[in-house]
């Protein structure tokens, strides 16, 4: 879920309760977090910007290669080595709830009337050049953006939920979109929602192309990533659209 304290709703300095997995800000004196240590008995926290976990309220660090598990499924990560075999095996992983997927291959949370969204997001997830680009976060991470511009928050989020989508190491054989699609009602300004069903195309095409201007692409010089793999040699994002997703006949 979106990562803010459910009691300030403060996105700064959040952690996660390790026993009921509420998220609360701060660890100090007083703070959220550190009441309801004291109140429930939850001793452990993880810090969910640094993945650092900590023992309240006697606030020390936990240092403990057991843990490991929980940081890699908030942040997975890919080496060049890993992606280029994605498509060469089709192991399936086990779940720590003890089902098996395969990765990539894998549902996301229908939140509310989100299954339009849902459905492009998985279909672009199988799309090797944009999923291997996605996958390293080295590739976008350095990208310069105008100071409080929103939209490369569509990079970050969709950058993290294709990570997720393809990590082999799940608790569950499902996914939660929720960040991505709170990015996709800020960026869009409410145009797409996750309480309103939305057309999948026009859905598509905003997102494309959203992605191709925040990762520094222009309709007539620039190219991006993704107006590369899905724009043809224009560089635009959009051109290919009717190729790969051509109007469909209504039922009579």
């Amino acid at each position: 879920f979106e990562k803010l304290c459910s009691i300030s709703l403060s996105h700064i300095n959040v952690y996660a309760c390790l026993v009921c997995g509420k998220y609360f800000q701060g660890r100090g004196l007083k703070s959220h977090a550190y009441i309801h240590s004291v109140q429930l008995s939850h001793h452990v926290f993880l810090n969910l910007h640094t993945l650092k976990f900590y023992c309240l309220p006697d606030n020390y660090e936990i240092i403990d290669s057991s843990l490991e598990d929980i940081t890699y499924v908030l942040k997975p990560t890919f080496t060049a080595q890993h992606i280029a075999h994605l498509d060469k095996q089709a192991k399936l992983s086990r779940a720590y709830d003890g089902t098996t997927y395969l990765p990539g291959i894998v549902g996301l949370n229908n939140i509310k009337a989100n299954d339009y969204a849902n459905a492009v997001l998985q279909a672009l997830s199988n799309v090797p050049p944009l999923r291997n680009y996605f996958l390293e976060e080295e590739n976008y991470r350095h990208i310069q953006r105008p100071p409080g511009d929103i939209m490369f928050l569509l990079v970050q989020r969709f950058g993290e939920l294709m990570r997720k989508l393809w990590n082999p190491r799940n608790f569950k054989a499902h996914v939660s979109p929720h960040e991505m699609l709170q990015a996709v009602v800020l960026c869009s300004k409410k145009n797409f929602q996750i309480t309103k069903q939305g057309d999948g195309v026009e859905f598509l095409s905003w997102f494309l192309n959203a992605l191709h201007a925040a990762l520094g692409g222009t309709k007539r010089k620039k190219k991006s990533e993704c107006g590369e793999v899905l724009g043809g040699p224009s560089g635009a994002a959009v051109p290919l659209l009717s190729t790969c997703c051509p109007p469909q006949p209504l039922s009579p």
